[in-house]
């Protein structure tokens, strides 16, 4: 079932054929009125993000050519295409002029079709560190950040207050910050809904946590082969997240998934002193990323994940220790990019989120 009240607005009058049998369906995900560059370069591309049901779905800019873009139709999708029917638009920023551009999305079924449109305003700005993302005070979150991929919405309100992905399925993202950042501490509590009991042929285990310096996604053949959307995940700096290796009923292992290739390597629950954790709890986790002042090949990742409340309801303490610490020696990872919020076949509510600069080395430890 799918249903979106923002995107049922943007409707506009169906042509149809065949009798007045319905068209197609189109819904756009997170509104009618949507903006990119307000915080800074973050990427490459804007996200246009939704679901259809077409045998074609194609996308024009301020009125030029239409370009087609690709509509997932096997079960999981395919990679950044969720589900059946997701569509996701890698709009190039440099296609873009400053100010309002019009997006018409027009699917086309056998039997008719429908069109969507979209304000997309560009704008130019900044967003130093330190930054700070309270939920409670939010009312669109792309006013704090970047959809890359999924459909998100707040929930909750006051302390309880946070983003949400709709449902547990591949790398849903929410994009933080922009290409200046470099050395940064990410802080941020996750509470875990759900874990997917399957996944797709592409994904591997379910995941949740942070990407740090994550600048968008890539095309590099043969493995990243040029895609609507690109799919190619890397190069970023690094994951650093919860992944439920042994299944979902089992308790996640804290993992390190390095930004250049497909290597990984973790710790247990019990090497980092979390105790009685189950899946449903709410975790604060905490990432740091520093590039060696004397390599600029070599990154330090540090980190750290703790339950929030104990099993009588307490309060537990961040621990003094980091649940590890690797150097990643790299020549292609990112030294540089934002922080993305990644839920890989989980259904996770992020918490509010502090992203501060590190400063003197000899100080943050």
């Amino acid at each position: 079932m799918h249903s979106n009240v923002a995107a049922a607005a943007l409707l506009t009058p169906l042509s149809a054929c065949g009798g007045g049998v319905a068209p197609a369906a189109l819904e756009v995900w997170h509104g009618g009125a949507q903006r990119v560059g307000h915080l800074g370069d973050a990427q490459d591309d804007f996200n246009l993000m939704g679901y259809a049901s077409a045998n074609a779905l194609e996308l024009s800019i301020n009125g030029g050519p239409p370009m087609e873009l690709t509509l997932a139709d096997e079960t999981f999708g395919f990679r950044r295409l969720g589900d059946v029917g997701h569509f996701n638009a890698d709009i190039p920023l440099d296609s873009l002029r400053a100010g309002d551009n019009q997006l018409e999305l027009v699917a086309r079924g056998s039997k008719g079709s429908v069109t969507a449109r979209v304000t997309l305003r560009k704008e130019y700005d900044e967003l130093p560190l330190p930054f700070e993302v309270r939920w409670s005070e939010v009312t669109d979150p792309q006013d704090v950040g970047q959809y890359v991929d999924g459909e998100w919405q707040l929930e909750g309100t006051g302390a309880a207050a946070g983003l949400s992905n709709e449902r547990a399925l591949y790398d849903r993202l929410f994009l933080l910050g922009n290409r200046t950042w470099t050395d940064y501490d990410v802080t941020t509590t996750v509470r875990v809904n759900d874990v997917a009991a399957k996944t797709g042929p592409h994904s591997g285990a379910p995941g949740v946590g942070l990407i740090l310096r994550f600048a968008g996604h890539s095309v590099d053949p043969p493995r990243f082969p040029d895609a609507q959307p690109k799919w190619g995940f890397q190069p970023f700096g690094a994951i650093l997240w919860l992944r439920w290796t042994e299944g979902p009923d089992a308790l996640p292992e804290l993992q390190f998934y390095r930004g250049d290739r497909n290597e990984s390597q973790g710790v247990a629950w019990g090497a980092a002193s979390l105790g009685a954790v189950t899946t449903r709890s709410a975790i604060r986790v905490r990432a740091r990323c520093r590039t060696e002042p004397d390599d600029p090949e070599t990154t330090t990742y540090r980190f750290k994940a703790w339950p929030v409340a104990d099993a009588r309801g307490a309060p537990v303490e961040e621990p003094s220790d980091w649940a590890f610490k690797i150097q990643q020696v790299s020549e292609t990872a990112l030294r540089a990019g934002g922080v993305a919020l990644v839920a890989h076949h989980v259904d996770a509510t992020f918490g509010d989120v502090s992203v501060r600069p590190l400063g003197n080395p000899a100080k943050d430890r």
